[in-house]
């Protein structure tokens, strides 16, 4: 889709208010309205309406955020202005930036994490519901996926400092003492958080980039945008269609073990679908012939082995569908099917680092509804 906005609909009102009567004379009222101007307004009604639903209003969004880029396409029926349209989606997602950076030294995690033991510190709406969901996925993987590894992660340079090192293990082990999702408490009738370690640190990362998503999602719609595909930093939300009623598609890339991105290999059509990706490729390094990856576990505060190159995975939601895509490259396949049971609408596929994709069950059903091999 090209970049900009069309609006016809301004153009398609004045044509309906052209009446085609003097306007220095009065408008024939009552009996004296003819048959034949009923069936002209009728006739420029129908058009309006035809047109409105043939001829959308599409824009094309950009811009950066968390660290990362994002696009926006979408179609509407009504008209909207792409100015004001942009600074609410900028203000939204600020909003949340605000609320969840470890970057910034006044959000509220940076806030929460510098708060002593046992205080209840209040927690804005999307904070809670970021929180929660990423409190609910450390319980469902037994602490794989844990939301306070911040210490381990730093540990192993892939945190605000960056290194090449192995940490001894007794560091490792020190590490992991600071971690532990279950010192967080989340009071959810009063919305507030508290930890009963005081190193524990915060980091919300893995889901908060979909959940940023779902946010722009949200608003498009409180706006009366029907089609949409949103995508922010390799995290993607469709619903509706185009312009020209195809529905949208995504396509996932190769990851190749240099790091470097091959051209996109399978192409994947999502209606009202999140999908999210998470892979080894990005941010690892090498030690002694052994590559270390920024995927870690939480039980054991270790990069895991990348047998895969990366794991997608669809959802309804793109906050659920980060989560689960960071997971899979955690724990095994047994568990992840297990996990995934638990929820509605998954679907998921590993991509690995050879040419010949490792397909689940899951992706059996997807390659039948519109998946294609590029």
């Amino acid at each position: 889709m090209s970049e900009g906005q069309t609006n016809v609909g301004a153009s398609l009102t004045r044509d309906l208010d052209s009446t085609g009567l003097s306007r220095d004379k009065p408008a024939p009222t009552g009996k004296s309205i003819s048959s034949n101007f009923m069936l002209l307004l009728s006739f420029c009604l129908l058009t309006f309406l035809t047109s409105c639903s043939r001829y959308p209003t599409t824009g094309y969004l950009k811009g950066d955020t968390m660290g990362t880029f994002y696009t926006i396409q979408y179609r509407s029926n009504k008209a909207l202005d792409p100015h004001e349209l942009d600074t609410v989606l900028k203000n939204t997602l600020s909003e949340f930036n605000s609320q969840l950076s470890n970057w910034q030294d006044n959000s509220w995690i940076s806030q929460f994490n510098a708060a002593p033991a046992n205080r209840a510190v209040p927690i804005p709406e999307h904070a809670y519901n970021v929180v929660r969901l990423s409190l609910e996925l450390a319980e469902r993987t037994n602490g794989a996926f844990d939301p306070t590894l911040s210490p381990v992660i730093e540990l192993w340079g892939f945190g605000t400092g960056r290194s090449e090192r192995v940490p001894e293990e007794r560091s490792i082990q020190a590490a992991l003492g600071k971690v532990g999702y279950q010192k967080l408490v989340l009071d959810s009738e009063n919305r507030a958080l508290l930890k009963t370690d005081p190193h524990l640190q915060l980091n919300c990362s893995a889901v908060a980039k979909g959940y940023a998503v779902d946010l722009v999602a949200r608003e498009l719609r409180k706006r009366g945008v029907q089609g949409m595909l949103i995508n922010i930093g390799g995290e993607v939300y469709a619903a509706g269609t185009k312009g020209n009623g195809s529905p949208w598609t995504v396509g996932i890339q190769k990851n190749l073990p240099s790091g470097r991105l091959s051209k996109p290999k399978r192409s994947i059509s999502l209606n009202d679908q999140a999908l999210a990706t998470s892979g080894h490729s990005q941010r690892f390094f090498f030690v002694n012939g052994h590559r270390y990856s920024h995927i870690l576990n939480g039980k054991t505060g270790r990069p895991v082995a990348a047998p895969v190159a990366s794991a997608t995975v669809i959802a309804p939601n793109c906050a659920l569908a980060d989560g689960l895509a960071t997971i899979a490259l955690i724990i095994d396949s047994g568990a992840m099917k297990q996990l995934v049971s638990q929820y509605n609408g998954i679907e998921y596929f590993y991509t690995p680092w050879d040419t010949q994709d490792q397909l689940t069950d899951s992706e059996d059903r997807l390659s039948s509804r519109r998946a294609t091999e590029g």
